[in-house]
């Protein structure tokens, strides 16, 4: 206790505009890693906000409204101080608001003048090879490769699948396609034909990036006039389209000039439910999730700055997409791909070659290791967290986790609508909270509540339907199913201020929640 207080004495030291890291281990003694888990801590609790861009801890909610009540700003002293400029909200971040949004700067160009030469990502191949692709290279490639997009006819709002595997051309194309306004739509590398083409012809996909292998799962699809783009390789059988070749065509073009700019509203990723064969429940996720990714990014999966971060699920669904892709490019992290079909002993080498420090999962994968687990004792891990993104996960692999690994383990779930919102810390130094049985608390910028069959809340404890509440919850972005306006009723049956989990259970005094049976295995999946 008595250190937190010393981080919050130290950012009422300073400046009006905040403090950076630096400045709170200098004003408090503590270690940087002690001074940033506190300062992040306090973030989470509202205490202190933290801005990405310059980096500057602030006041947070909680002082302004104390502050607010008192009728003075939370001070060192009692010096006039000037007025105050609009105060944006925790989770509204101001580079996410308004009509002229450049993804291409804040994914990739805002990162240059200090990262040019450091890898955007780093490619393992099943062989153990590695390669990497800078900022400074990833800037350029997808300024060539939007120039090829705009030449065929590709404009903002049109949508471009991508089929392609975890590596370069997968990370340049989807930059490129935010470079010309473009929604990215990813596609599994697993669909069958039927599956792809459906999706295809439900999005309206107006081009296609992938390689010779899962291009021929969309040949019913492609017409003479559809675009496709190529990555070179081995013979194909003759397809209808406007073949061109992925790298010959970016080595070709001259960059973009200027980037494209979107709205907050306007849809940069498109994805359908990877349940069923059907294109069910297509979401159009508008930029305003960038609040949400930037949110769960540093304060759900604790990514920081010296971390090495490795997320390993598929870039074919939303939580591969939100924070495998978007999530590392908008806070200047490399991503790190491992190519090829998931194999236990290939993790265990990437974790210790590249001294993976933050790794987040899916349940099947870390059940996976547990299989294995005789390999894990040889390797020297530098793991500070685990991250599992799901389902609940059984008592046994939480102590697997936290005791064989010896770190925390935070077990999250979420939905494709909305994200990552709840989620539960199991600390190998804390053995309370090892013993902990709900599945956690809410994250910031959301507000669950428990619902009765009419559609009134429920109080503490009281068992019923698990709803987000739409306008306490300023990170929460879903409004409609593309074209699914049954699907979408039955989220808000009970209007727009409750979207509908599909799940039920209660929250305790301390604010946990617990499910009463079955999740809807969070951001994956759907009950269908």
């Amino acid at each position: 206790m008595s250190r937190a207080i010393s981080v919050l004495r130290a950012v009422a030291g300073a400046p009006s505009h905040g403090a950076r890291l630096a400045e709170l281990v200098e004003g408090t003694g503590l270690s940087k890693a002690t001074a940033h888990r506190l300062a992040a801590a306090l973030v989470h609790e509202g205490l202190l906000a933290y801005d990405a861009a310059s980096r500057f801890y602030t006041f947070g909610e909680f002082f302004l409204e104390m502050s607010n009540r008192a009728g003075k700003p939370p001070a060192a002293s009692d010096a006039p101080q000037p007025d105050p400029a609009p105060h944006p909200s925790l989770y509204q971040r101001p580079e996410y608001c308004g009509n002229a949004i450049s993804l291409a700067h804040l994914l990739c160009d805002r990162h240059l003048p200090g990262k040019r030469a450091l890898p955007a990502m780093i490619h393992e191949s099943v062989s153990g090879q590695t390669s990497e692709l800078s900022f400074g290279r990833l800037s350029d490639y997808s300024s060539r490769f939007a120039r090829v997009l705009t030449s065929v006819g590709i404009r903002k709002g049109d949508r471009v699948a991508v089929m392609l595997p975890k590596g370069v051309e997968l990370i340049i194309a989807a930059l490129a396609i935010w470079r010309v306004g473009a929604v990215y739509m990813p596609l599994f590398s697993t669909y069958s034909a039927s599956a792809v083409n459906a999706r295809l012809e439900a999005g309206g996909a107006k081009a296609i990036v992938a390689d010779r292998v899962l291009v021929e799962r969309a040949r019913k699809y492609i017409t003479p006039s559809t675009p496709v783009f190529l990555v070179e390789g081995d013979h194909i059988n003759r397809i209808e389209g406007r073949l061109t070749q992925f790298w010959s065509s970016i080595y070709e073009a001259e960059p973009l000039a200027e980037a494209a700019t979107y709205g907050e509203n306007d849809p940069f990723i498109m994805t359908y439910s990877a349940k069923v064969v059907e294109p069910r429940y297509g979401i159009l996720t508008p930029v305003r999730a960038l609040a949400e990714i930037e949110q769960y990014m540093r304060h759900g999966l604790d990514v920081r700055d010296e971390d090495v971060f490795w997320n390993m699920t598929d870039q074919g669904w939303e939580y591969g997409v939100f924070y495998g892709l978007v999530g590392p490019l908008l806070i200047g992290k490399s991503i790190l791909f491992c190519d090829g079909p998931y194999d236990v002993s290939q993790g265990y080498r990437v974790l210790s070659k590249f001294r993976v420090t933050n790794l987040t999962a899916a349940p099947s994968q870390i059940r996976a290791w547990r299989r294995g687990d005789p390999v894990a004792a040889s390797h020297r891990l530098a793991l500070r967290i685990v991250t599992v993104g799901g389902e609940p996960l059984p008592q046994d692999i939480i102590s697997w986790v936290t005791q064989k690994l010896g770190v925390p383990l935070v077990n999250q779930y979420g939905h494709r609508e909305a994200g990552m919102i709840v989620g539960m810390k199991h600390d190998p130094h804390d053995p309370r909270s090892l013993d902990r049985v709900s599945v956690g608390r809410v994250a910031p910028g959301f507000s669950l509540v428990v619902l009765d069959d009419t559609g009134s809340e429920l109080g503490v404890g009281a068992e019923g339907i698990l709803a987000i509440h739409v306008p306490r919850s300023p990170l929460f972005w879903f409004r409609a199913y593309s074209q699914d306006e049954t699907a979408t009723e039955a989220r808000f049956r009970f209007g727009r201020d409750y979207y509908i989990t599909g799940d039920t259970g209660h929250v305790d005094a301390d604010g946990c929640v617990h499910y009463a049976g079955e999740a809807s295995h969070a951001i994956s999946m759907h009950k269908d």
